[in-house]
C-alpha cells in the first residue's frame, strides 16, 4: 500500500490544503493519505489554536473521503512533534511492508538538513515536495535535488495562507473563497477571538 502523510499546523485547514490532497490522490496513485495536525511544533513557537478545533475541522472536511484519514497521533503525543518519531509510529501501526511518503513544501525541503534524523527519514520514506509561490527563489541542496527519494512536483500554486484566514475572521471579512463551506461557520466561530 502507498501511504502519504500530510502533517501541518492546519490553523485552520483551507482549500489550498484540500487541493494538495486532491492532487496527490489523482496524480500519484496513493492508497491512503493520513492528515496529521501537529501537536507542539518542533520548528517554531507554539501559538496554535486548540488542537481539538483543528482536528475537528480536518475531520469534517474529509469525513466522506475513504482514502483520507485524519489522525490525532501528534496531538496525543507528549512533547514536541518530530516527523521522524511520527513516521516510526505509523510504520509500526501500518506495517513496514507499505511504502510511505511525506508531503512537504519547498521551504521545508530547503531546511530538511535541520530535521531530526533526516538521513534515516530519507531511507524510511519518500518526500513529495510541493512548489510554493513565495519559494520560487529557494535554492535546493544538491544532495536533495539528486535524491531518488525526493519527488519535486510541477504543481500549480495554491496562494492561500492560514494567517490570512485568521486575520480576515478577526476583521469580520468574508472567507468563503478560502475555506470549505462545511467548516466556514466553525472557523468563523473558533477564530474570531484568536
Amino acid at each position: 500500500m502507498k501511504i502519504a502523510i500530510y502533517g501541518g499546523s492546519f490553523n485552520p485547514m483551507h482549500i489550498g490544503h484540500e487541493k494538495i490532497v486532491d492532487y496527490i490522490l489523482k496524480n500519484l496513485d496513493m492508497d491512503k493519505i493520513i492528515i496529521i495536525p501537529v501537536g507542539i511544533p518542533s520548528h517554531r513557537e507554539n501559538n496554535l489554536e486548540q488542537s481539538d478545533t483543528r482536528l475537528k475541522i480536518c475531520k469534517e472536511i474529509f469525513k466522506n473521503n475513504k482514502k483520507v484519514e485524519v489522525s490525532d497521533i501528534e496531538i496525543k503525543s507528549e512533547g514536541k512533534s518530530y516527523t521522524y518519531d511520527t513516521l516510526l509510529k505509523l510504520i509500526e501501526i501500518y506495517g513496514k511492508d507499505n511504502e510511505f511518503f511525506e508531503i512537504i513544501g519547498e521551504d521545508s525541503l530547503k531546511n530538511l538538513k535541520t530535521w531530526r534524523n533526516y538521513k534515516e527519514l530519507l531511507n524510511l520514506c519518500k518526500f513529495i515536495v510541493f512548489r510554493r509561490k513565495d519559494d520560487k527563489n529557494i535554492e535546493i541542496d544538491n544532495e536533495f535535488l539528486n535524491n531518488k527519494n525526493i519527488i519535486i512536483l510541477e504543481n500549480e500554486y495554491y496562494d492561500i495562507s492560514s494567517t490570512e484566514i485568521r486575520n480576515k475572521v478577526k476583521n469580520k471579512e468574508d472567507i468563503s473563497e478560502l475555506v470549505n463551506q462545511k467548516v466556514k461557520k466553525l472557523i468563523e466561530k473558533e477564530y474570531k477571538e484568536d
